[in-house]
């Protein structure tokens, strides 16, 4: 279904980085342990954390994909489910892998930037930066308590700060800088950021968020 299988050497059972789980083999049904990552530019990404090293091998810079994201082709097998409820290449943040699957499309992201919800009985929230396409899912859920957030401008920088105790939060990392919950962090929820055909490929049920 258009999306990397990979092996182990041990078993080799087969593993789908989509659904980070066995699909075939000895340790089929086994799930892998998965681990936050951010979609976002070099610039951002080191702005946010100064001391990263990065890995370049060879490379001249140049995105090679750069043709086929502005082409029609879907992946190497093309679409196994068309849905023309998005176009084929929109770029998506997909949320609920277990259960109540719902695709937030960066177009509409763009405009809102912040979306509070309750998803499958966890109250989560979703921020978009327009600047970098960077779309992120956080609980909202702090210690037992429920924050509600906005987006804020405090010097010079943008931040979510939640109405319940007035902490600032670092909306790249979760991290509070500022207030009652300084030093605590609100928790990555398992999302990625994926074209919508891919997306909508393993997940032809799922939900489309939109504006209301």
């Amino acid at each position: 279904m258009n999306a990397l299988v990979m092996y182990d050497r041990e078993t080799e059972s087969l593993w789908s980085q989509f659904l980070s789980k066995s699909v075939r083999g000895e340790l089929v049904g086994t799930k892998l342990e998965t681990v936050p990552l951010t979609l976002t530019t070099w610039e951002k990404w080191k702005e946010t954390h100064p001391t990263t090293v990065a890995l370049r091998k060879g490379s001249r810079g140049g995105d090679p994909y750069v043709g086929y994201y502005s082409g029609r082709s879907a992946g190497v097998i093309g679409e196994s489910n068309r849905d023309d409820r998005l176009p084929t290449k929109e770029l998506v943040l997909g949320l609920g892998f277990d259960s109540e699957p719902v695709a937030f499309p960066h177009s509409e992201l763009r405009d809102t930037q912040l979306v509070q919800l309750s998803h499958s009985g966890n109250p989560t929230v979703v921020y978009f930066d327009t600047a970098t396409d960077t779309a992120l899912a956080y609980s909202a859920v702090v210690d037992g308590q429920t924050l509600d957030f906005e987006l804020v401008e405090q010097d010079g920088r943008e931040w979510l700060k939640d109405s319940q105790t007035g902490t600032l939060w670092v909306p790249f990392t979760g991290q509070g800088v500022d207030g009652e919950l300084a030093g605590r962090a609100i928790e990555r929820v398992h999302a990625v950021n994926v074209f919508w055909f891919a997306w909508n490929d393993f997940y032809p049920d799922t939900n489309v968020w939109r504006q209301s």
